[in-house]
């Protein structure tokens, strides 16, 4: 192992490391070391001083480097949205924890994009994760929104009840990952393991067909290799996708990138926020097409609603207030909820990623060169998530209410993002391991199943304890 010598070295010799501190890493990352395997976390992003300040309701986030994170994106004003921090994406996710339904397979299958494995090879994995992140919820019933192992039951808050009737449509009490009565986060996992923040990995050293080890950069200045059997890459997909790049002949090509489209706006409606003591306030309306009935639509998939709330208007934090230019001093009469929908963006030759050689950012990687579109399918099942938001925000608040749009279902910005390779079955088996790499693994969107009409995390996560099982049963041979 190499290492500049003013910089600490890893408490013991590890025998795996993760790349990436996020959901998907930070469970990795636990599951082995309570297994008993030695293992070091490699954050690109910094730590938090304390785990309970990580979560922000109002998207405020640690700023991100943008000599180290450059990327291009056509057309320029869309966006893909990342998070650089410990904890990763979920600092803002709200624990939610929704499992896939059978219709989400065919889904796939229909759009180009099959499941690696059949629907119920993750059953067991859900019910691994659920127990272990501790999510709340009831048992429903209902085959769309397949319930859960639950550690407890929850009431809805009141106010989010009355959206059954208002809506004609079922609305769930949100299942959530919990802890300390706030949604879970990948650093409450990662409080055993050892992990090196502002760490970022160059590329996996990988000589005749096997790992030997990972270059990084450290800080500001230093460069050094870490010298281990097996990395796991839990990034994003794109930054898995460039370090594949980097480390493993045959992944030069361009890959369909894709995430799902999302609706949003707050919702501001007059009053107090009711108080009711130990109620919920986050409510899943689960996947459908439009809130005017009706199957048959001109598009792959459907979506599902999300709704927060009430809160008092203050509890969404300055950067809020500012946009909704309301004084600091004076919104203890305003109730607050935020409704998001999520639905099906397909995979499309017109959204894809590649990566220059001829622009590199401050640590010489090639930059990451996006071409997103909004296209036909974007179009109509946009207009339906729209209608269903504001269907919902007049329920929330008659004649009084403001709704804000702030993410448009355009399909012009990304954020857990997918990507699809035509080879992709011949590059990664089931349990993520990487062919042509003996002790390389990809947890992340680049092998996942695709779910796009509903919170992906959940899914993610049981992908990740199968990749988990898979690194124990190599390190055991």
């Amino acid at each position: 192992m190499k290492i500049h010598p003013s910089q600490p070295a890893p408490s013991v010799q590890p025998d795996v490391l993760v790349v990436g501190g996020g959901a998907v890493g930070g469970f990795i990352a636990s599951s082995l070391r309570e297994a008993g395997a030695r293992v070091l976390v490699i954050e690109a992003g910094p730590r938090s001083p304390d785990p309970a300040s990580e979560h922000s309701m109002d998207g405020t986030l640690p700023e991100t480097d943008a000599a180290l994170w450059r990327y291009r994106c056509t057309p320029e004003h869309a966006q893909w949205s990342r998070v650089r921090a410990l904890g990763g994406r979920t600092r803002v996710w709200g624990g939610w924890c929704v499992r896939a339904c059978a219709q989400n397979v065919v889904d796939a299958e229909r759009a180009g994009a099959p499941w690696p494995l059949p629907f119920g090879a993750l059953q067991a994995q859900y019910a691994r994760v659920e127990r272990e992140l501790g999510v709340v919820g009831n048992r429903d019933g209902l085959a769309v929104v397949p319930d859960g192992m639950f550690v407890a039951p929850v009431t809805l808050h009141p106010r989010l009840s009355e959206l059954t009737e208002a809506l004609g449509l079922p609305v769930l009490a949100g299942r959530i990952a919990t802890v300390a009565g706030r949604p879970w986060l990948a650093s409450d996992a990662l409080q055993d393991v050892e992990v090196w923040p502002e760490t970022v990995a160059l590329r996996v050293i990988v000589e005749h067909g096997r790992v030997l080890g990972v270059e990084c950069h450290r800080g500001t200045t230093v460069r050094c290799v870490l010298c281990v059997p097996r990395v796991v890459l839990a990034a994003s997909a794109i930054e898995t996708a460039r370090l594949l790049r980097s480390s493993v002949p045959g992944h030069e090509g361009e890959l369909r990138v894709t995430s799902a489209l999302i609706a949003s706006h707050l919702v501001v409606a007059p009053g107090r926020t009711p108080e009711v003591a130990g109620a919920a306030r986050a409510a899943f309306v689960p996947r459908f097409v439009n809130v005017e009935g009706g199957a048959e639509r001109p598009y792959v998939g459907g979506f599902s609603l999300e709704v927060q709330g009430p809160h008092p208007l203050r509890h969404l934090g300055a950067s809020v207030l500012a946009l909704l230019d309301v004084p600091r001093d004076s919104p203890d009469d305003m109730t607050a909820y935020l409704v998001h929908a999520l639905g099906t963006m397909l995979p499309s030759d017109e959204r894809t990623v590649r990566f220059d050689d001829g622009d590199r950012d401050a640590l010489g990687r090639p930059l990451p060169v996006l071409r997103l579109a909004t296209t036909e399918h974007d179009r109509t099942i946009g207009a339906d998530m729209d209608a269903a938001c504001l269907a919902v925000a007049e329920a929330l608040g008659g004649e009084g209410v403001t709704a804000i749009p702030h993410v448009a279902p355009d399909g012009l910005q990304i954020g857990s993002e997918w990507l699809h390779g035509p080879d992709d079955g011949e590059r990664f088996d089931d349990a993520g391991r990487c062919a042509g790499a003996v002790g390389l693994y990809v947890a992340d969107a680049r092998s996942t199943p695709w779910v796009s009409d509903r919170h992906p995390t959940l899914t993610m996560l049981a992908h990740a304890a199968r990749v988990a099982d898979a690194v124990l049963l190599d390190l055991r041979v």
